[in-house]
């Protein structure tokens, strides 16, 4: 549930952003703007007085200089390009980063409330589980044997904790999450509903046009500040453990297979399937839709649009895209049917140089 807070001056806004951004994220007030007070932030279009609006995106620079908000929060080289030399005639809020600004200022206003520590009695504890005294269980939830819930963790109602999970401090969990046995996650996660961790990797070994099915014996661990989206899937290992690296943010409906190592500060958006005993590196980022075929590796820094396939281990980081974009039936069927007909296109091709390799040399 979200609290919203009362007015706040301006400068304890910005004191509390350079706090929760461990002093990474400063900002500068214009004069005379430090006590101003501030009921919420809005968009620029809709800003009004005692709220606060941030431009985050030079294109909109325009709607920033009509903006009525009582304060704007913007760049040193937006406010240069708005205003010139010259001193804007309004509060301004001048930071390396609007948009990261904004996130922060919304915590800041719009906090989230968190429940009393307890226990449910109409949650269901297996003897052998311990949970801190300071977390929250909500009702219907499982908590199996072995279990471990840290401090301050908030499991929603309907969860199921398997045999030997553990759950780090500050974690949360949405209600009807599902967390299969042995897995690990880390502190301040936060998984929302219909996510289930830990289910079987997709393995099976072909026998006389039959399949045996392999044991998936590794688990899923996860690492600090990892957020994972509704109904997303997460597979546990075969031998080794499925991991997720402190700092990836994966985004609703993402399929993550079987042995897969996803490293830190990686951003998976909705739609993203993982095949087994992928690899991706640190700081990756992947559009809605990419694919990416397994046994593969991607590279740190590296970006795959939305909607890629991605087919093997890419070897050099960068932005890597290709798709084929929606088109007019008529027109996608005319490509297409050009498409089908490449191979016999390039072999008369081959023939017609060969031909005229041939007169050249009889001239």
């Amino acid at each position: 549930m979200i609290h919203k807070t009362g007015p706040i001056t301006l400068i304890d806004l910005v004191d509390r952003i350079k706090e929760l951004s461990n002093d990474t994220l400063l900002s500068t007030i214009s004069a005379n703007g430090q006590n101003e007070k501030i009921n919420m932030i809005a968009p620029l279009e809709t800003a009004g007085h005692g709220d606060v609006a941030f431009l985050a995106s030079p294109k909109y620079r325009e709607e920033a200089k009509n903006c009525k908000a009582t304060a704007l929060v913007l760049t040193e080289e937006d406010k240069h390009a708005i205003w010139g030399d010259k001193d804007p005639e309004r509060i301004t809020v001048i930071t390396k980063n609007p948009y990261a600004w904004f996130a922060y200022a919304l915590q800041v206003m719009l906090p989230e409330v968190k429940p009393e520590p307890g226990i449910s009695p109409k949650a269901t504890i297996e003897d052998g589980a311990v949970v801190d005294p300071t977390a929250t269980v909500e009702p219907g939830v499982v908590i199996k044997a072995g279990a471990k819930i840290g401090a301050k963790a908030w499991i929603g109602a309907n969860s199921v904790i398997s045999e030997g999970v553990e759950i780090g401090e500050g974690t949360h969990l949405y209600p009807n999450v599902n967390i299969y046995y042995g897995c690990k996650i880390g502190r301040r996660n936060v998984i929302h509903s219909g996510a289930v961790i830990g289910a079987d990797g997709f393995g099976f070994a072909p026998l006389d046009k039959m399949y045996v099915k392999i044991p998936q014996v590794g688990t899923v661990v996860t690492g600090d500040d990892v957020e994972i989206g509704a109904n997303t899937c997460i597979d546990r290992g075969a031998l080794n453990n499925t991991t997720i690296g402190n700092g990836t943010k994966i985004d609703d409906l993402v399929m993550i297979g079987h042995n897969c190592k996803v490293g830190n500060n990686v951003v998976l958006s909705g739609r993203v399937g993982m095949a087994g005993s992928t690899t991706i590196g640190d700081n990756c980022q992947a559009g809605g839709g990419a694919g990416f075929a397994g046994h593969l590796s991607v590279p740190a820094g590296t970006i795959i649009g939305g909607g890629a396939g991605v087919p093997g281990t890419i070897d050099a980081p960068g932005y890597y895209a290709g798709y084929m974009p929606a088109l007019p039936h008529k027109e996608f069927f005319n490509i297409l049917s050009v498409i089908k007909r490449l191979p016999e296109m390039r072999r008369s091709l081959k023939r017609v140089e060969a031909k005229l390799d041939s007169l050249n040399k009889t001239e």
